[in-house]
């Protein structure tokens, strides 16, 4: 199973600045969004022997209205051309089709067959040019029903990808808006039998999942996962959230999310491809802590603190992962 992370840029640090601990810290693979940052992480990928799981970007409303509009052949051919390895291309990430607003999300099924349309049309075209690249796509919870299964119109992107890409997080709505999300947080670190029952129903749900792309025989990829450091926050100044972290409990947590991890990829035969971190550092300036979703707890994801600093041994964690 691969292991990556999405490194965020600015704060005076670049990716090609970030790269060398994330590889030295057992990082086998970055996530990019979009080409451009893929093509300024490229050298430093080729010199640490990093792979590139790939992003395209696509329009989720655009991509509704004309699915062709979102069509870029030479972009999906340009990644072949950087000289990395592509574990990947992402083709989209969380699309929705009525935008950001809480209440208003939504994944439809006039936006899953587009994208199903899309998906093929590159499938074919790489075939065609000698590509095994497998692609996938993004999904967020917004694509399962209560019960944690796939939504019906949801089947044609799943058949339409080579590896089926989730984001997946064992958080719920309270652990991710407001600032109260910071206590949500708190509690999960440092209350051990509030974090065995949020890591339970996390598991019961990544179980349906399992069985379903069991049936479907297709494998899984992680493309974002983790939870947040914080337990607490400061201000400083009128816009910037520090984060308050305990990396002693954030380290003890993630052991027990990826010994989860490891243990259903064991008990399922393998399906699961790949695990990309979301994110590798502290991100103090997150577009999501002040737009319409509210969502500060964003600051406290990084492995790393916002000066790159590990919060824990993260090699021994990914080699303890049993």
């Amino acid at each position: 199973m691969i292991v990556g992370a999405w490194i965020h840029e600015g704060d005076g640090m670049t990716v090609e600045q970030q790269i060398p601990l994330a590889a030295q810290s057992g990082m086998g693979s970055i996530r990019s969004y979009d080409f451009s940052y893929a093509q300024r992480a490229a050298p430093a990928l080729q010199r640490h022997n990093l792979s590139l799981l790939a992003g395209m970007h696509v329009d989720g409303r655009e991509l509704v209205g004309n699915w062709h509009s979102q069509l870029r052949l030479e972009e999906l051919e340009a990644y072949h051309q950087l000289g990395v390895r592509l574990e990947a291309i992402c083709v989209g990430n969380e699309l929705r089709e009525c935008g950001d607003e809480p209440g208003k999300k939504k994944f439809t099924d006039h936006l899953a067959h587009n994208l199903a349309n899309l998906l093929t049309t590159y499938r074919t075209w790489l075939d065609e040019h000698g590509f095994s690249t497998p692609l996938t796509y993004a999904m967020e919870g917004i694509v399962f029903d209560g019960t944690g299964n796939f939504l019906d119109w949801v089947w044609p992107v799943v058949e339409a990808c080579d590896i089926v890409g989730v984001n997946s997080y064992p958080m719920d709505a309270a652990g991710w808006f407001t600032f109260n999300a910071f206590e949500e947080s708190r509690r999960f670190l440092r209350d051990p039998g509030i974090r065995r029952a949020r890591l339970a129903e996390y598991e019961a749900h990544f179980r349906l999942l399992l069985e379903q792309l069991k049936k479907a025989g297709k494998p899984l990829l992680l493309t974002e996962t983790g939870f947040p450091s914080a337990i607490g926050y400061r201000r400083e100044g009128e816009r910037l959230i520090v984060p308050e972290s305990d990396n002693a409990r954030y380290g003890e947590a993630m052991q027990e999310f990826l010994t989860l991890i490891h243990r259903l990829d064991d008990e399922y035969g393998h399906p699961i491809r790949g695990l990309y971190f979301y994110e590798w550092r502290d991100n103090l300036h997150h577009d999501k802590i002040w737009n319409v979703e509210g969502s500060p707890i964003h600051t406290a994801f990084g492995l790393c603190d916002r000066q790159g600093m590990p919060k824990m041994d993260i090699r021994a964690l990914l080699e303890n992962m049993k």
